[in-house]
């Protein structure tokens, strides 16, 4: 059995969402976004769901869905099968959020990175789980891959979100802007092929917000040397 879970929300994760300081972090600083991902794991309740589809191409098998883009067709070459999976943090967190945006908005701005960085580390500890569980039937998962990544449609999330029921099973829902609620969820594929796959790249030139990044029109970026 897959149990989403935070396992660590990292500071300087933390500080890399919020354009901060990465070296020389005043004390101060750094004791206030430990002190504030405490309470926002506390307030967190993580959620999953996920699925395995056969696949032809980019089709999944059994369904009208088919995923358009020549990015989701080189990350799902040579894949069998795909995984859908879909990640929340729970409501709790978003009305944690908004009670601080009321009161004390330095601290919602650090919440929301806080949130940001947990719903990645849900997303990466399922992922590893499912690693070990499809290689331990001779296999090989790929990284994932989120609509809204590259040229995959933003709107996918809602065919995503069907396919797996996400209301029913982790109140999970889309707007009609395609945004997910709660905000601080994540919906993803996955390919299974029988032989090993690299990784993509997870540096700037990959990432959908490459051309409005106001951390890389700063001169840094958000990932570690």
């Amino acid at each position: 059995m897959l149990t989403p879970r935070i396992t660590a929300i990292n500071p300087i994760e933390v500080l890399r969402y919020l354009g901060g300081p990465l070296t020389d972090i005043p004390d101060a600083l750094l004791q206030t976004v430990q002190q504030t991902a405490t309470e926002l794991q506390s307030t967190a309740r993580p959620k999953a769901v996920w699925r395995i589809f056969s696949l032809d191409g980019t089709a999944l098998l059994g369904t009208t869905l088919s995923l358009s883009g020549v990015d989701i067709q080189r990350h799902l070459t040579d894949c069998t099968k795909g995984v859908l999976m879909a990640a929340t943090l729970g409501a709790d967190v978003e009305r944690l959020i908004m009670h601080a945006q009321v009161s004390d908005l330095s601290k919602a701005l650090i919440l929301d990175s806080c949130a940001s960085a947990a719903i990645e580390n849900i997303c990466d500890n399922l992922e590893a789980d499912l690693r070990t569980q499809v290689e331990a039937d001779g296999f090989f998962l790929t990284d994932r891959f989120s609509p809204g990544y590259g040229d995959l449609p933003l709107a996918l999330q809602s065919d995503f979100c069907t396919l797996l029921n996400t209301q029913r099973q982790i109140g999970l829902t889309v707007s009609q802007s395609n945004i997910l609620i709660p905000r601080k969820s994540v919906t993803a594929i996955l390919g299974i092929s029988n032989h090993p796959r690299t990784t993509r790249s997870s540096g700037c030139q990959n990432c959908n917000l490459f051309e409005t990044c106001q951390i890389r029109k700063s001169g840094t970026t958000c990932q570690a040397d």
